[in-house]
């Protein structure tokens, strides 16, 4: 039999930082960049009954030797049974043995590592100097990109939100006016919100495209964080035809990521892919060159991410020792 821990949202949230996720997830991807990880292909899938997403996403990452998938996706409905949309699970396994070593609620680490992710992309992509941030979609991932962009991009002085349900943007500029020093607004126009943003964030479910190349002005970064499924979209295609295109996985992008439209469109190859986001953090290629480039980072996540973070909070459970052991 093997002794499994297991660790509840509650647990992960004490037992990691977002300063340390962050660290952790330029580490993880740097590392895959180096092959010292490896991901496995992913598995993700629509629930069309209950309208979810289902996916699979496994790895190894073999120089600190943690082994493991997280399970889950995103259910549309959930926000109406008071539950989160997005629902997650992990389970860590001795690289040695492959017996289970850890089941973990996977929604904060999902939350952390992805606004973790987002802020890589600003560092690297977006220009020091960025006034106007704006960001397409309400929800909670919105709110997690927002904040954590924030810690990355200083100099931000406005905050604009849209959603195509105003009444998610009004509570999200509600909720956030007081917790963040720039000033924050509601645009009900998709158009207005994009023309004088030096920074979009997009982290939405949709399946058409929100963001119109001609509304993108000279200079701006876009972070592609919602499109993580074939089919997905937030922006349009035309705008990689004129950008710097970065992205996490170049594998996932194509497929499941929001690059696969204008890759299956012809508009872009493989070869107009400028990077992965790791090559950039080991500065094999460099991130922003000017101040005029139009750039893309485009993420779907990566199974090394929430890896190295389960891993932390792991090994941070077992010399705190928290959670519940069990045996199976």
């Amino acid at each position: 039999m093997a002794e499994v821990i297991v660790l509840t949202d509650r647990d992960v949230e004490e037992l990691v930082t977002f300063e340390e996720t962050m660290v952790m997830v330029e580490k993880a991807f740097a590392d895959f960049q180096q092959g010292l990880s490896e991901v496995f292909p992913v598995v993700r899938e629509e629930i069309k009954k209950h309208q979810g997403i289902f996916g699979v996403k496994s790895g190894y990452l073999t120089e600190d030797e943690i082994l493991g998938f997280k399970a889950g996706g995103f259910w549309l409905k959930n926000m109406e049974k008071g539950i989160t949309n997005h629902q997650s699970t992990m389970v860590l396994f001795d690289p040695f043995t492959g017996q289970p070593k850890a089941l973990i609620a996977a929604n904060y680490i999902t939350k952390i590592r992805t606004a973790a992710l987002g802020a890589v992309g600003c560092k690297y992509l977006a220009r020091k100097d960025s006034k106007v941030l704006t960001v397409v979609g309400a929800g909670l991932q919105g709110r997690n990109q927002l904040l954590a962009t924030l810690k990355v991009l200083p100099n931000i002085e406005k905050v604009q939100v849209y959603d195509i349900s105003g009444k998610f943007a009004k509570k999200m500029v509600e909720d956030m006016d007081g917790l963040i020093k720039q000033e924050i607004i509601f645009i009900e126009d998709a158009e207005k919100v994009c023309q004088n943003a030096d920074v979009i964030l997009t982290t939405t479910p949709s399946y058409q495209y929100i963001v119109k190349a001609q509304w993108i002005k000279e200079g701006s970064h876009l972070n592609c964080i919602g499109t993580d499924t074939k089919g997905k979209q937030e922006i349009d295609p035309q705008i990689f035809s004129k950008a710097k295109i970065v992205v996490d996985n170049l594998a996932q992008c194509i497929t499941i990521g929001e690059t696969q439209h204008a890759y299956n469109q012809g508009l872009i190859s493989e070869k107009d892919i400028f990077a992965e986001i790791g090559e950039v953090i080991l500065g094999r290629k460099p991130g922003r060159t000017n101040e005029k480039e139009i750039t893309i980072f485009d993420t779907t996540g990566v199974t090394v991410q929430d890896l190295i973070t389960a891993g932390k909070v792991l090994e941070k459970a077992m010399s705190l020792n928290k959670g519940v052991k069990v045996e199976v």
